[in-house]
């Protein structure tokens, strides 16, 4: 039984790939590592994109970070406040890089601010935890208007960042703004990258 759930699996997922690549859409995964660049894998292929001419669409999945597991990142103006204990508050960003070639170095945040490279940063997802397994989806589209930096323009050809910032505690006073805006650094985030 299980050999042929298996099969049935391998089937859906070989179907699907054809049907998106048929449809100009192309699919990426990648591994989530955290806390920064350096960190652990926690999530194999826990990361995937879907590029179309029109956008791209990111999906995040891991374990959900156990209160006080972790590195907290210090408050900022967007958030003055980060406690720590459950439930807790995560938001998913993608930064995009549109013309990777043009960073300065390896892309980083320093080239939001870099013309050449046409840098943005999109909160894509918000989320209160409420389980063991954190899910993060969606959608930026060409030309909406980033959090920092420029729009996306080259979906196709970009080099895309994902990153799951946490907030710490739910302060329901907050809210949306717990969920839309950014806090720490690429020391406190898991991340995924994703080269064009």
């Amino acid at each position: 039984m299980k050999y042929l759930i298996s099969i049935a699996t391998t089937v859906a997922l070989f179907l699907t790939t054809v049907v998106a690549s048929a449809n100009g859409v192309s699919e990426q995964t990648a591994d989530v590592v955290g806390q920064s660049s350096a960190g652990a894998v926690v999530a194999e292929n826990g990361a995937t994109i879907l590029r179309t001419s029109n956008g791209i669409t990111a999906r995040v999945r891991m374990p959900t970070p156990a209160p006080f597991s972790y590195e907290y990142p210090p408050p900022n103006a967007f958030q003055p406040d980060v406690f720590e204990g459950a439930p807790e508050v995560f938001t998913g960003w993608i930064f995009i890089f549109n013309d990777p070639d043009a960073c300065d170095g390896p892309c980083d945040g320093g080239d939001l601010s870099n013309p050449a490279a046409r840098g943005g940063a999109y909160n894509f997802a918000g989320h209160v935890v409420g389980g063991p397994t954190l899910n993060l989806a969606g959608h930026v589209s060409v030309g909406s208007e980033p959090f920092v930096g420029f729009p996306l323009d080259d979906p196709e050809n970009a080099e895309v960042h994902l990153a799951v910032a946490p907030h710490g505690q739910l302060q329901p006073h907050m809210l949306p703004n717990q969920i839309t805006t950014p806090i720490g650094n690429p020391n406190y985030w898991w991340a995924a990258v994703f080269l064009p």
